[in-house]
């Protein structure tokens, strides 16, 4: 017994050990000689986020102003929640249809695609899918604004401050005086005035960008800790919010930053499109560049999901639980 608990301890370090190369490994395996199809499927996935772009950039031309922000931010969490969210769902779907076998061949990948699956979001369980990624959209937009209290109450101080006192209207009549023409005797003017009408005021805002840093950690991690929900729709449409939430957390805990790593090994890949959009200022151009790695680098997060996943049932289906 002792011995074939070890063999499973030596088989579940032996997955820790899993990095990105071998994500990717298998992701190429699964795209070799698909890349074609796969790209249209992604095709299908990515052209209402260029769609979204054109709408964002038409409402910034006509609309000026903080109207415009605010219109373009309801636009954005809108379309977020009833066409991002479901159709990454069915990507997801679309992409898990490449490690299928069928009956007949058991030993081939599956080759038929369905691109209906990428929309598959609509049709497999809507109501329930809808239900879970909207949960998950407001858990972030939550844990988003935990992160902004520092700045919201430094707001509110810069604000009382500007109410009661003419000392950050002064301040803000010399930054402006230094932006527009700089000299010596304005900077040191500047530096005198805060040094004797507000000292406090370096130390305020040091404080606020340490509080800010820290307020978003725990933002970050839970960020993170959602990301696999898509993924588990895709493969367990009938899954309810409690459970879809308990094994994204089974999945993520103590597999953030290996998650991380792996997106930062495509960072080159976004970084260069980026700078083909700054300097071609081709919104098309990016999103072609991006269509064509896209497929690669999902199907590489899906791996992680996939291994994860299996191991968490593998411990299930043993010890009766997640965790030995």
């Amino acid at each position: 017994m002792q011995l074939y608990i070890a063999i499973i301890d030596s088989y579940r370090k032996e997955i820790v050990m899993y990095g990105s190369s071998y994500y990717k490994l298998e992701a190429r395996r699964l795209l070799k000689g698909r890349y074609g199809s796969a790209l249209i499927g992604t095709l299908i996935f990515i052209i209402p986020s260029y769609l979204l772009t054109l709408i964002n950039f038409i409402v910034m031309n006509s609309v000026h102003g903080i109207l415009s922000e605010g219109i373009r931010l309801i636009i954005e969490f809108i379309f977020t929640i009833f066409v991002t969210n479901i159709l990454s769902v069915g990507y997801f779907r679309f992409l898990l249809s490449y490690e299928k076998e069928t009956p007949e061949q058991p030993d081939e990948l599956f080759r038929k695609h369905d691109y209906n699956l990428v929309v598959s979001g609509y049709t497999m369980n809507f109501p329930n899918t809808l239900r879970v990624l909207f949960t998950r959209q407001l858990y972030m937009i939550g844990w988003s604004l935990v992160g902004l209290v520092p700045l919201f109450l430094f707001a509110g101080l810069i604000g009382y401050m500007a109410y009661t006192t003419d000392i950050i209207s002064n301040l803000y009549n010399m930054f402006v005086q230094i932006m527009t023409s700089p000299t010596y005797d304005m900077i040191s003017s500047f530096s005198d005035y805060i040094i004797s009408e507000c000292p406090y005021m370096p130390v305020i805002i040091s404080l606020t960008m340490i509080l800010t840093v820290a307020a978003f950690i725990p933002s970050i991690m839970k960020t993170y800790e959602y990301m696999m929900i898509p993924m588990i729709m895709a493969d367990n449409p009938d899954m309810d919010t409690k459970h879809a939430f308990a094994r994204t957390k089974d999945i993520m805990t103590g597999f953030k930053l290996r998650y991380f790593f792996i997106q930062l090994s495509f960072l080159l890949y976004i970084v260069f499109a980026g700078i083909i959009l700054l300097t071609t200022q081709s919104v098309l151009i990016y999103y072609i560049l991006m269509l064509m790695f896209t497929p690669y680098m999902n199907m590489t997060f899906l791996r992680f999901y996939r291994e994860r996943n299996s191991t968490i049932e593998y411990n299930i289906s043993i010890y009766g639980q997640h965790e030995p």
